[in-house]
């Protein structure tokens, strides 16, 4: 990530916290388990991250693994798409082999890092409806 990009990314969390305090929500001692931003508790009653906007509530390690590796992933698919729009705004300009190679690469990446969420998605799907059913 460029210097540039991470500072705008910093700059809407904190954005992200700030509102999150004025409409009412509670900070949390706890911490998002795939970025270590603290935990906000809203009025409804829901845990939410700053930064990924999802509830965190993890009841054991290997729902730990799954939360980080689903955030590591929506991290790189990010990384992808901002890649993605940087390269086809070069060819925009002109005929780049160089680019074309490394837009090839970046589309495989994101393909595979969407099919991986997918498969996450199912597994927690699943076993949702597993422990709702016991």
């Amino acid at each position: 990530m460029t210097p540039q990009y991470q500072h705008e990314k910093e700059k809407h969390v904190i954005r992200q916290m700030a509102d999150l305090l004025r409409a009412g929500a509670a900070m949390l001692a706890e911490r998002c388990p795939v970025c270590g931003l603290p935990l906000f508790r809203l009025r409804s009653g829901e845990i939410i991250c700053p930064q990924h906007g999802r509830v965190f509530v993890v009841r054991s390690e290997s729902e730990y693994r799954k939360v980080s590796a689903q955030g590591v992933l929506e991290e790189l698919e990010e990384l992808a798409t901002k890649k993605i729009s940087e390269l086809i705004y070069k060819l925009e300009k002109g005929y780049d082999r160089e680019a074309i190679s490394e837009l090839r690469e970046w589309l495989n990446i994101l393909e595979q890092v969407e099919r991986l969420i997918t498969v996450l998605d199912y597994q927690k799907k699943r076993s949702e409806s597993t422990s709702r059913r016991t």
